[in-house]
């Protein structure tokens, strides 16, 4: 089995793209989804009241026994991944009474997990997007890995990906055998 890709930059900003062109539900959706690190189905569930726009913050309830989070919406030059912007965007527009952040557009309910997942894998292809990338926890893993390849702790990264076991998280620290040799090098030279 062929382990899921994260996916680069560009395809991520193409995808965020092609749901804002779609539905602004989507882009917000979909960013949230990615800048949590959130599961389809936490991100279906989000109510409204798990968004305070007075301190900016978001609540994330987070499934299979995770760890539930209080975590900044950020602000962001690039329109795409300004969640704080996107968001009062979406509210503005959002008329719906279901105390669903996302309610479906069929019901009073929430988005499911299967249609979170087939709304991600529709923008995936309209991006172009590897089909190696375009499952919905891509986007977590997105995030890990931009997180591991930033420099940021192991420690950090658990908590803010809501795992409790860093088991879960380490697979983000995976590095090669060049870049295992270059770090030895570094050290044997006194750079550290």
């Amino acid at each position: 089995m062929n382990r899921m890709q994260p996916l680069t930059r560009p395809a991520l900003l193409s995808v965020l793209k092609a749901a804002r062109a779609n539905s602004l539900r989507d882009h917000t959706l979909l960013l949230l989804c990615y800048a949590h690190g959130m599961r389809a189905s936490e991100c279906g569930k989000l109510l409204l009241s798990d968004i305070n726009t007075k301190d900016w913050t978001v609540r994330v309830k987070r499934a299979k026994g995770s760890l539930e989070t209080l975590q900044c919406l950020s602000a962001n030059s690039d329109r795409l991944l300004d969640e704080r912007k996107v968001l009062m965007e979406w509210l503005a527009l959002r008329i719906n009474n279901s105390p669903f952040l996302f309610p479906s557009r069929n019901k009073r309910g929430s988005l499911s997990r299967v249609q979170v997942y087939r709304l991600f894998r529709s923008y995936c292809a309209l991006a172009g997007v590897p089909d190696a990338s375009r499952g919905i926890h891509a986007l977590k893993h997105t995030l890990g890995q931009r997180m591991a390849d930033g420099g940021c702790d192991i420690k950090e990264m658990r908590l803010a990906l809501g795992h409790k076991s860093l088991s879960s998280t380490v697979h983000y620290f995976e590095v090669t055998v060049d870049q295992a040799d270059r770090a030895r090098q570094v050290a044997l030279m006194g750079r550290v």
